[in-house]
């Protein structure tokens, strides 16, 4: 008994060992070309942005403890994420594993089968227009405006030669690997194993695709809806006059007929909207870019609920 025990447990760490070992054969991982500076740059830049936050909590600081709550948030999260797009830039890497082309960069990943692939090739580029997405020092992300054409963007630079993917329907993916020609012959190698998808193919890539963004947009309309629902609530029993503005210590200095909290109605309403343009124009891009966006436009919808919650608590 204790034999087959040992036995057993051999075989399992043989398995286990098999798979990572496949797993390495398989994949090949690219770090991208980065520079010291940028770290450097991008550390004093959040040093300069964080200072406004600073002010604005030790101002803010004897306001209501909802809001209180919040802010404290901000200030935890604003930093975080600042000091993590200044060091993603020196993680963010390129893998080619056994079926698909990946951008290692949380939580804006990027996956694209081998089949997808028409071309890969150095193209000296531009990016002149952000047109969705992000830079920072030694990182850019999302979709540029270049002089080549727009280009979606997983990259440590502004310009220069980028390895350049084109896939079979049209949209080009921009990246800058440290070793670019090493980069290129691994990915034809890979990808030459494959050949190129179907129209069958990409019509139910594009469809799962599509279901993703929907339930995005599905997400943060519910959470307008609450919103909504909660305000509508309320608003019976609130008095005719009610607080609208505030000061930073959270005193009410400007009081106004309650009709007026519908324009912040509306203007919480914007947001949804807004959200659904930007999921459905840029959020087949890629997936972390959908749950981005869905993140900030709820958290914006319960800011929205925190004020109204907050104007019930004065009156």
């Amino acid at each position: 008994m204790a034999f087959s025990l040992f036995a057993h447990k051999l075989m399992l760490i043989s398995f286990v060992e098999s798979k990572i070992l496949m797993k390495k054969e398989t994949s090949a991982v690219f770090e991208a070309a980065y520079s010291r500076s940028a770290t450097v740059w991008g550390i004093a830049l959040a040093v300069v942005l964080d200072i406004p936050l600073v002010v604005f909590l030790l101002l803010g600081s004897q306001g209501p403890i909802l809001f209180l709550v919040f802010l404290c948030a901000l200030f935890a999260v604003i930093p975080a994420l600042i000091i993590y797009f200044t060091l993603a830039g020196r993680t963010m890497s390129y893998e080619l594993n056994k079926d698909e082309f990946r951008v290692n960069f949380s939580p804006m990943k990027l996956k694209t089968p081998y089949t997808f692939i028409e071309n890969v090739e150095i193209v000296n580029l531009t990016l002149l227009l952000r047109l969705f997405g992000g830079s920072w020092p030694g990182l850019h992300w999302g979709l540029f405006k270049s002089n080549k054409g727009n280009v979606n963007v997983y990259a440590t630079r502004l310009k220069g030669d980028f390895v350049v993917i084109s896939l079979v329907d049209g949209k080009k993916i921009a990246i800058t690997p440290a070793e670019p020609k090493a980069f290129i012959e691994k990915i034809n190698v890979e990808r030459n194993r494959f050949g190129t998808a179907t129209a069958k193919d990409r019509e139910v890539f594009e469809f799962f695709s599509r279901k993703l963004i929907y339930a995005q947009v599905a997400v943060v309309a519910v959470g307008f809806l609450v919103f909504l629902a909660y305000f509508l609530w309320v608003y019976p029993s609130l008095p005719d006059i009610v607080p609208v503005h505030f000061n930073f210590s959270w005193v009410p200095d400007r009081w106004a007929h309650k009709s007026e909290l519908a324009i912040m109605v509306g203007l919480a309403g914007l947001f949804p909207t807004l959200n659904a343009v930007l999921a459905l124009k840029f959020g087949k891009y890629t997936k972390g870019l959908l749950v981005f966006l869905g993140a900030v436009f709820v958290l914006v919808e319960a800011l929205f609920f925190s004020i109204i919650y907050i104007i019930q608590g004065l009156v």
